[in-house]
């Protein structure tokens, strides 16, 4: 049974302490002689990538990081040309000896040896419930073509899926608050940060940590993005704005008065926009008549304009689409203290910020009880 990379990438950062040396030792009942164990992890000039071969059921790596990172390990394929990962684990390399056992294969790691992996372990090992019943789901994002045109099936099969994931916050937030020294927790943080509709409750578990990890380099950029999320609330009004469409059309907010606006933050590059785009299109397309729109606000660059329209086109996104192609510089974006795609925000007719990041369901719903 396959496992997807959006499982591995949960927990992402570095930090920045002096050389360490560490050893990784791998033992799995299920390892055959001759499997092939890949290691990559981000280090000073990108990512790094090693291998070694398991005999008697075991595999080792040792080296150095100038920092303590979270690194991934494949089993029989190399992450630089695999899109879905078949068996695979985490790890955090820091000085000591870092160990993984397994009843099988990489999958069902129990990190144990240093004090980052024995805190991974337990967050872990809290979220392993919700890890399987992903893997008994279908992927949004693996649909075939026949299958994407069944809305109905499309919708269950996202609503499902992302529950899941929804439902993984409340255990990563409590982890958090009973690890408050812990750097696994203020990366749990950093991903829980870019999804606005946790940010109450980032911004209070993000207070509960020690002053140390907190005025670490990853602490102070999660507390900028939780500034910069604090900085647009429901009941502001919207700042109106000038941004030029795919014609090159100079496009303003505020000649939307009048109607509901969802204003809609993407890229052509970003899989979970794309994946959102359906069910922006049927929302658009059941209220468009009833005083509903759309304006989409791209953080493409330059470079990838013409995967901007490609997408466009794509993705039969027929409301306006704007963009000043200097990407995550887009002044829109930086206007609204977005910090992370997809991104939304419903404006009433009269200009008011009535809602935030609605997304599947959500954005359906609320549509609906104001159309109702």
């Amino acid at each position: 049974m396959r496992i997807r990379l959006i499982l591995l990438l949960l927990f992402t950062s570095t930090y920045s302490f002096a050389q360490n040396k560490f050893t990784l030792s791998g033992y799995g009942e299920g390892f055959r002689d001759g499997d092939k164990i890949f290691l990559s992890y981000p280090g000073p000039k990108g990512y790094v990538d090693d291998s070694v071969i398991v005999v008697n059921k075991r595999f080792q790596f040792s080296g150095n990081v100038s920092s303590p990172v979270r690194a991934s390990l494949y089993r029989n394929q190399n992450p630089k040309y695999a899109d879905i990962v078949y068996d695979a684990a985490t790890a955090y390399l820091e000085t000591g000896n870092i160990v993984l056992k397994s009843i099988d294969t990489l999958r069902h790691s129990i990190n144990s040896g240093t004090a980052l992996n024995r805190d991974y372990a337990v967050l872990k090992g809290a979220l392993q419930p919700y890890f399987e019943n992903m893997l008994t789901l279908r992927d949004p994002s693996e649909l075939t073509p026949e299958e994407k045109r069944d809305t109905a099936f499309v919708s269950r099969i996202r609503r499902e899926f992302h529950s899941q994931l929804d439902a993984m916050v409340p255990v990563q937030l409590n982890f958090v608050n009973e690890h408050p020294t812990s750097y696994v927790s203020l990366i749990t943080l950093k991903e829980l940060v870019r999804d606005s509709r946790w940010l109450k409750q980032v911004d209070s578990s993000f207070s509960t940590l020690s002053p140390q990890i907190k005025s670490s380099v990853l602490g102070k950029e999660i507390s900028d993005k939780i500034q910069l999320g604090k900085k647009i609330t429901v009941g502001m009004t919207a700042v109106d704005f000038i941004q030029p469409n795919d014609k090159g059309k100079p496009v303003k907010l505020s000649d939307y008065r009048g109607k509901f606006v969802l204003l809609d933050f993407w890229a052509s590059w970003c899989g979970p926009c794309r994946s959102e785009n359906p069910n922006v299109l049927s929302a658009y397309q059941k209220y468009k008549n009833q005083g509903f729109t759309v304006l989409s606000v791209s953080i493409d660059e330059e470079k990838d304009r013409e995967k901007w329209l490609k997408a466009i086109v794509e993705d039969g996104l027929i409301w306006p689409q704007l963009s000043d192609l200097k990407g995550s510089n887009n002044t829109v974006y930086k206007l609204y203290g977005i910090t992370t795609i997809p991104a939304n925000l419903l404006i009433s007719p009269e200009g008011i910020i009535i809602a935030k990041d609605l997304k599947r369901e959500a954005l359906i719903n609320k549509l609906a009880s104001i159309f109702h």
